[in-house]
């Protein structure tokens, strides 16, 4: 079976008996692009960051292989505009501002969403409905799991001493669902690269690299009548990483760790009856994270930096449809985060209330429209502070006949900076202003159904203003940065998605492309040497092209990738461009049925070609290296 991602606005396009095209409800959103199980699971990603990078759009930044950190920015807003939803609950980010993908396994994930407007889905969280964009992760603890199975149970191995296990346990009854899921996961990252500093080419093998880490979730459901639907979720995870660093200051005798664990409990209530829809949660999350440095240059000889972070929200939705063609949607939310360190002033926290008004209304076309009032309430060292910010997005989306169709977004976001840009070591700023934005985009949709086949095609231009925008920028030299609002840029471009599928007899072939063109720009002083220069890693050109077989038992997938030139400094010079990169990757799965269970065997070739690229400078990627992967599912 192909399934794959589509552009869709909201109309319904009748699946061919093996080609799954998602529909969207009318009430969800305006914009939204689909990644569903299959297509995830065949890839063997490591991490969520992996699988984003396919959507139109992402720029997914990547330190490293496994475990590397990995963070992920919307049209060069920069990541801390990217709200990350994962069964509901929004991610905590208290301390980096920042999802770290590379600890999102993918093993169990349903369904993943790209959402730019959301304002009549009670499940989305008030939070990130505010954001420049969602990424909505569901996964089989998600109410609406669509995972049957009692049991799966797999096993992986790759390259560079790569071994990964987990397991899904799950039962079913009319009123109650319990669900729950684990994983280890082993890495030694001893892979060999070239690297071409100056004139001179290095050659080695990555070191400090290894990583060890462990990932559980438990929940459960219960629905006492058809109206009512409460869950208790309970997640959990704990890592020991080693850090390589940049390849440009390595040393084999480095001694530096990131440990760390994270406990996440959920409380959700759903109450659905005749036009009502109400959502209500209740959520905690606690991270605990050390940063050791053995052989630190200070008067202790070592340096232990250890931080405690904890976010607490609870929220509420309320969504009721007056006519067929009207409907509304009024929330609010209380989110307080809390930060303490031996190295931090004050022990800093941040109390942020939300309210939300969100409209449907299917007249002329379809109209979306949200306006949230978000106040924000910190300590910064000794000082308390106050700001209040009104939030406003609207889209607009008509058919054009039966297979066209057009759609208009705008909307304005604000972002805080994070507890690290104001507090972490010498690098803090804690004069920091908040990040605005705003987005403005127009979108058209063409669907084109042949003969046991589909045509699909995006074209979506964009423009994104943003000013008091927060980088780290080198204030005084190379090594001593801190965070600064550098001013005023803006991102001018385009995205373009094409998805054709085809059944034929017991052959399904399916291509999907994915390009995406920004010029992202630094318009703060005509006076500056870098106005009109490009932003630090955002690149002109991106995109991937993605050829799917499936016959009887059996898939194959090939998959090119390209990232274009992009600066590693803002300074637009010879010196601090990084060349593009062409990857190429492939994989095959053959899945066995056994009565009421099947075993799935599949296999990925990353980097076939063995390039030697960095996304981040200095930070070298692995060169080809493959994965295998057993599952049984019963």
């Amino acid at each position: 079976m192909i399934i794959t991602s589509c552009p869709v606005f909201g109309q319904e396009v009748k699946p061919i008996e093996e080609v799954v095209i998602s529909p969207v409800n009318e009430k969800e959103n305006s914009i939204r692009i689909d990644l569903s199980k299959d297509k995830i699971q065949n890839k063997l990603a490591n991490d969520l960051g992996q699988i984003l990078s396919l959507l139109p759009g992402l720029q997914v930044k990547n330190y490293g292989d496994v475990g590397g950190l990995k963070t992920v920015s919307f049209r060069s807003l920069g990541a801390a505009h990217t709200a990350l939803v994962q069964d509901y609950s929004l991610v905590s980010t208290t301390q980096s501002g920042q999802a770290d993908l590379s600890s999102f396994p993918v093993d169990f994930i349903e369904k993943l969403e790209l959402i730019t407007l959301s304002p009549t889905r009670t499940e989305i969280p008030i939070h990130a409905k505010l954001a420049g964009v969602v990424v909505n992760v569901e996964s089989v603890h998600s109410y609406v799991g669509t995972n049957q199975r009692n049991l799966i149970l797999g096993a992986q191995a790759g390259s560079f001493d790569q071994y990964e296990g987990y397991l899904m346990l799950q039962k079913r009854s009319k009123k109650w669902a319990g669900t729950l899921t684990g994983k280890i996961r082993s890495y030694g990252g001893a892979y060999p690269y070239t690297y071409l500093n100056g004139n001179t080419t290095i050659k080695d093998r990555r070191e400090n690299n290894s990583l060890q880490e462990y990932f559980g979730t438990a929940s459960v459901q219960f629905s006492p009548s058809q109206n009512h639907r409460f869950q208790l979720r309970i997640s959990g995870n704990d890592y020991k990483k080693d850090l390589a660093g940049a390849v440009i200051f390595y040393n084999s005798n480095a001694a530096q760790y990131l440990n760390g664990y994270g406990l996440n409990g959920t409380i959700n209530h759903q109450f659905k009856k005749n036009r009502w829809n109400v959502f209500s949660s209740l959520n905690y999350q606690k991270n605990n994270l050390q940063y050791l440095d053995s052989t630190y240059l200070n008067t202790l000889g070592y340096l232990d930096s250890r931080y405690y972070s904890r976010q607490f929200d609870l929220q509420s939705q309320a969504a009721y449809s007056i006519t067929e063609k009207w409907g509304i949607l009024i929330g609010s939310s209380l989110i307080s985060e809390e930060l303490k360190g031996k190295l931090l002033v004050g022990n800093p926290y941040r109390n942020t209330s939300e309210s939300v008004l969100g409209i449907e209304w299917k007249a002329i076309g379809k109209i979306l429209a949200q306006v949230g009032l978000q106040g924000v309430f910190e300590k910064r060292d000794t000082v308390l502070n106050s700001q209040w910010n009104i939030l406003p997005a609207v889209s607009w989306s008509f058919d054009l006949g039966s297979r066209n169709k057009i759609g208009m977004v705008y909307r304005y976001t604000c972002r805080q900076p994070s507890f690290n840009e104001l507090y972490y070591q010498q690098i803090g700023n804690t004069k920091l202003k908040s990040e605005k934005a705003h987005i403005a985009s127009v979108r058209y949709d063409l669907t084109l159904p042949f003969k046991r086949g589909i045509l699909q095609t995006m074209i979506q231009p964009f423009y994104a203003y943003v000013y008091d925008k927060i980088l780290a920028i080198p204030t005084k030299n190379l090594f001593i940065w801190s965070i600064q609002n550098i001013g005023i840029s803006d991102a001018a471009g385009v995205e373009f998605t094409e998805l054709i599928q085809k059944k034929m007899k017991q052959h399904t072939l399916g291509m999907r492309i994915n390009y995406t063109f920004q010029y992202t720009q630094d318009i703060s002083d005509p006076k500056s040497p870098t106005y009109r220069h490009i932003l630090s890693y955002a690149p002109l050109h991106s995109g991937s092209v993605e050829l799917d077989y499936t016959w009887k038992k059996l898939s194959f997938f090939i998959l090119t990738s390209y990232l274009g030139e992009r600066y590693a400094l803002n300074q637009n010079i010879p010196a601090n461009l990084l060349e593009d990169y062409l990857l190429l990757d492939a994989g095959a799965s053959y899945t066995q049925k056994l009565n009421q269970s099947e075993l799935t065997l599949r296999l990925t070739v990353n980097n076939i070609t063995n390039k030697q690229y960095n996304y981040i400078n200095y930070f070298v990627m692995p060169g080809t290296h493959f994965n295998i992967r057993l599952q049984y599912a019963l």
